[in-house]
């Protein structure tokens, strides 16, 4: 057989190959610089845009790309990953009839992704997660039936003292509407009179459709999250 007619049907059984394979990606991006400092201000409590550039948790992208068995979930910064116990990095993939959770802090991780469809329920407890320079990547495996995301977000924090929303803490979230000072008429850092400052809850969310879903529980995810890790270090 010819060359050119071996080289036409292997072509051809690639296509067939690659066209098999669904993969879908969807990636948002956010502007350096905006990273908010919840802070005293006149002896009230308020967002202000940090004076403090603080890269190593101002988020610049997230992305995420599902195949036939696998969803790959990737947060970055514009500087560095840091290892503390007071810096938290958080990002997650809600699809049609799963969701995937990505948590690292201290050089820690813990990753989760569930989904109770079709009368049952699948688990991936254990994906691996690596970071490398500015980039937490997490590989999960796929479950539920769907791979179509509905929504993805993530954030990264610096506490005083992790989880105490009444103290002084640094944070960026991607997409900007879910900060928890996301105003009214939808402007990032705006109370709706045009004022870069804004008061109100340094750990809830927001009631106008904003706000980080569930913030409030940062603390007792972080604490779930060291149990597992404890609990994995003693397997």
């Amino acid at each position: 057989m010819k060359l050119w007619k071996i080289s036409m049907i292997l072509i051809g059984v690639l296509v067939l190959i690659l066209s098999s394979i669904t993969v879908s990606a969807e990636t948002q991006t956010d502007e350096t610089g905006d990273v908010y400092h919840w802070k005293m201000v006149d002896s009230t409590w308020s967002w202000q845009p940090s004076t403090d550039p603080k890269s190593y948790i101002d988020i610049t992208e997230l992305t995420y790309t599902s195949s036939e068995d696998k969803l790959i979930l990737s947060l970055e910064v514009s500087g560095n990953i840091q290892s503390s116990e007071n810096i938290a990095y958080m990002a997650w993939v809600n699809t049609s009839d799963a969701t995937y959770q990505l948590y690292w802090m201290n050089n820690q991780s813990f990753g989760i992704a569930i989904s109770t469809e079709e009368g049952g329920t699948q688990f991936d407890m254990n994906p691996n997660v690596t970071v490398s320079g500015g980039t937490i990547t997490c590989t999960f495996n796929l479950v539920g039936t769907e791979d179509t995301s509905t929504d993805f977000w993530g954030y990264a924090m610096e506490y005083t003292e992790l989880g105490d929303t009444n103290q002084e803490w640094w944070g960026d979230w991607i997409p900007g509407t879910y900060a928890p000072f996301w105003g009214e008429n939808g402007d990032e850092g705006d109370d709706g009179n045009g004022d870069s400052d804004v008061n109100g809850n340094g750990g809830g969310s927001d009631t106008n459709g904003g706000g980080t879903p569930g913030f409030e529980a940062v603390a007792l995810i972080s604490a779930l999250a060291l149990v597992i890790i404890i609990l994995r270090r003693r397997e």
